[in-house]
């Protein structure tokens, strides 16, 4: 057992070296307790975050427990209310609006970072899930001990912590936690796994080493891809476009690279942090090598001649927004920047604009970021109506490969 968990909790998120204030998401619980604590401990400004999923009756109770444990630390605190219809996926859903939650919640705040108390036990319980489903090595890798998504970076800094050693620090402190009643239901797959696990008598270090491993391999893996990249496929203003025959060449000599490279295209276009179900990747790997076009994950394949082009699907993209924050995600404005001023998909104006003359499709061009105030069409950087705009990507693709 850690001598004292949580003050080696406090030490890892010292290193960290955080941007202030930091966002701490705290369920009540005893992992997000003794985060919340080791948090406290680093004498930064901290913020703690608690949402409420409003799907159980204790649950509003469980919220302002943790205000009042906020209230004598002396730190900011706010409860998130969510309300969640019952039905299927509902972890899924409930995981999906927490995090969308608490992203817009820090920053109203102005909270860039936020960590969250994931240990070693909800590594352990992932990869039991995720055999369970027949993932490969991306889904049975460890989770990533940062990411940015939703224009927050995320922080877990206790993935090498117990949650045994976390409660043990706790009682020593004399500090309780809440345990939700949740964690006993086996219709939810995290709670079957973690029963498994002890039933098992399997233990939480070593299958959080084993994690780890696969984590090492796939970064092994993503390395190869990107050299791989840097002679198949090039950038075009915000689409990706392939060699296809090359492609289809070296999935034949070598089946991992193509699909790594294509669902890494899908996030860095689509921006979503996950990937879509084994059957649309497969998919999306055939339509590719055999020239088909096809939607998914909010991006659009298509192919000319032997160039397959990889570009964000017009459909899908985020409504318009202010022109001084990154847009869908991804494309960073610069220019005149005023009042009453918005950067949305160009869309229908596109019949506005001298889009022919740029060479890039009018599928992809519908996707593109446009200037508008109100619903004048103020330029189109990526159009042909620059004006005094510049549209550019946040990280190109061969970084956010690497960064992944």
């Amino acid at each position: 057992m850690t001598a004292d968990a949580i003050a080696a909790l406090t030490d890892g998120i010292a290193a960290l070296s955080l941007p202030q204030p930091v966002g701490i998401a705290v369920s009540g619980g005893s992992d997000s307790t003794a985060l919340l604590l080791a948090a406290r401990a680093t004498g930064a400004a901290i913020h703690a975050l608690t949402v409420d999923h409003g799907l159980r009756p204790g649950a509003a109770e469980e919220a302002r427990t943790v205000a009042a444990l906020c209230g004598d630390l002396g730190c900011p605190h706010t409860i998130v209310a969510l309300t969640l219809d019952s039905g299927p996926n509902l972890q899924a859903r409930a995981r999906d609006a927490r995090y969308e939650a608490l992203a817009e919640t820090a920053q109203a705040a102005g909270i860039g970072a936020v960590c969250l108390g994931h240990t070693a036990d909800d590594v352990a319980e992932t990869l039991m899930m995720r055999l369970a489903r027949g993932a490969g090595i991306d889904g049975l890798a460890r989770m990533a001990a940062h990411r940015r998504d939703r224009g927050i970076d995320w922080h877990r800094p206790a993935l090498s912590l117990t949650r045994a050693d976390l409660r043990a620090a706790l009682r020593f402190r004399d500090t309780a936690w809440v345990d939700d009643p949740s964690n006993e239901d086996t219709d939810f797959e995290r709670i079957a796994a973690r029963q498994a696990i002890a039933a098992l008598g399997l233990e939480t270090h070593s299958l959080a080493a084993s994690a780890t491993a696969l984590s090492e391999a796939r970064d092994s893996l993503t390395i190869h891809a990107a050299a791989l990249a840097r002679t198949h496929l090039r950038e075009d203003r915000g689409d990706l476009l392939f060699d296809r025959a090359a492609l289809a060449r070296l999935h034949h000599s070598d089946p991992d690279p193509v699909p790594r490279l294509l669902l890494a295209g899908l996030r860095w276009i689509g921006g979503r942090p996950y990937g879509p179900r084994r059957a649309e990747r497969a998919r999306l790997v055939s339509n590719a090598l055999v020239g088909q076009a096809c939607t998914l994950a909010g991006c659009r394949l298509t192919h000319a001649a032997d160039i397959m082009r990889l570009a964000r699907e017009a459909a899908a993209c985020a409504p318009p927004g202010p022109t001084t924050e990154p847009w869908d995600g991804r494309w960073i404005l610069s220019g005149p920047h005023g009042p009453g001023l918005t950067v949305g998909a160009l869309s229908d104006d596109i019949g506005r604009t001298p889009w022919r003359d740029t060479g890039l499709p009018r599928t992809s061009l519908l996707a593109s970021p446009a200037i508008r105030h109100g619903t004048r069409l103020i330029a189109a950087p990526l159009a042909g109506m620059p004006g005094e705009w510049q549209a550019q990507t946040r990280l190109p693709f061969m970084q956010s490969l690497i960064q992944r």
